[in-house]
């Protein structure tokens, strides 16, 4: 809360693990931190969740257990999609939660990825851009600002980003054919973020090992001028072991706001007031623009 009321945080992302208790305590908590935000004369802050459905439901118990994207896959339904998406919402909006890291647009090629595989819609282009455009725009009719992830496509690793930096090797035509065209469809259908991938694209970036999170190149350079999106870009969690830590951690904060991120995220408030002040003097300095 002293966070809030400083001003130094433009959201809150709530873990089961740490947030989460019954749908009362939930509800509880929003208002208060939303509460906060007002009483220091704040906006209204982004409170979200990763609620995809399956395996990954950050508020527990606490609401309905959906099935996951790779089940909702096997229907080949976009209006059940979009149902989940709208069901998501609902439970979501009612607990004061007004963003959500949903839906997954990465089409799961590789059977030995780590991070994604049922948490993907499937491994065909096609299906998954209709069932994320679908399931987006249910939560949004909801009430609640949907996040398509994770840009530019973390379908075809074999690593997972939170332990280093997997790289997808597609050349452009493949890019453009497979990864792409799910937060295309997401874009067309409007939601509102879209969060970036740890993943290195040596087609996309003249460096092969920089993560899309702090590319130009990919940030504004794909997502704002080929894809046309103008709404939040959020970082995946700046703590993943994919982004340097410890002191290299504010320069590459520096790097993510430089590349076109909006939302640096990190899930720890023990790095944010560093990070704050890191950027806040890069903007002093002119390395950061103060507005754009």
């Amino acid at each position: 809360m002293n966070a809030v009321r400083r001003g130094h945080v433009g959201g809150v992302t709530l873990f089961r693990s740490l947030n989460v208790d019954s749908p009362a305590q939930i509800r509880e908590l929003t208002e208060r931190l939303q509460a906060t935000a007002r009483q220091a004369g704040r906006p209204p802050l982004l409170i979200a969740v990763d609620q995809e459905g399956g395996q990954l439901m950050a508020l527990g118990d606490a609401t309905t257990p959906f099935p996951g994207n790779m089940a909702l896959g096997a229907t080949r339904s976009a209006e059940l999609a979009r149902r989940v998406g709208f069901a998501i919402g609902r439970e979501l909006a009612a607990l004061g939660v007004n963003v959500n890291y949903a839906p997954v647009a990465d089409v799961n090629l590789n059977p030995h990825n780590p991070v994604i595989g049922t948490r993907a819609f499937g491994e065909a282009p096609d299906l998954v851009a209709t069932l994320s455009a679908a399931l987006g725009r249910g939560l949004q009719a909801a009430g609640v600002a949907a996040t398509a992830k994770h840009f530019p496509g973390h379908g075809d690793t074999a690593g997972d980003s939170h332990h280093g930096t997997p790289v997808v090797t597609h050349d452009m035509e493949t890019l453009r054919r497979i990864d792409l065209p799910p937060f295309q469809a997401a874009i067309e259908a409007g939601v509102r973020l879209i969060l970036t991938a740890h993943v290195a694209v040596p087609a996309l970036d003249d460096q092969p090992d920089r993560p899309a999170t702090l590319s130009a190149r990919i940030l504004r350079g794909v997502l704002r001028n080929e894809l046309k999106f103008e709404g939040v870009i959020v970082t995946d969690a700046l703590d993943m072991r994919a982004i340097s830590q410890g002191a290299e951690l504010y320069v590459d904060a520096i790097c993510a706001a430089l590349a076109g991120a909006d939302v640096l995220l990190l899930t720890s408030f023990l790095d944010q007031p560093g990070i704050y002040a890191t950027l806040l003097q890069a903007a002093r300095r002119g390395l950061l623009p103060m507005t754009e």
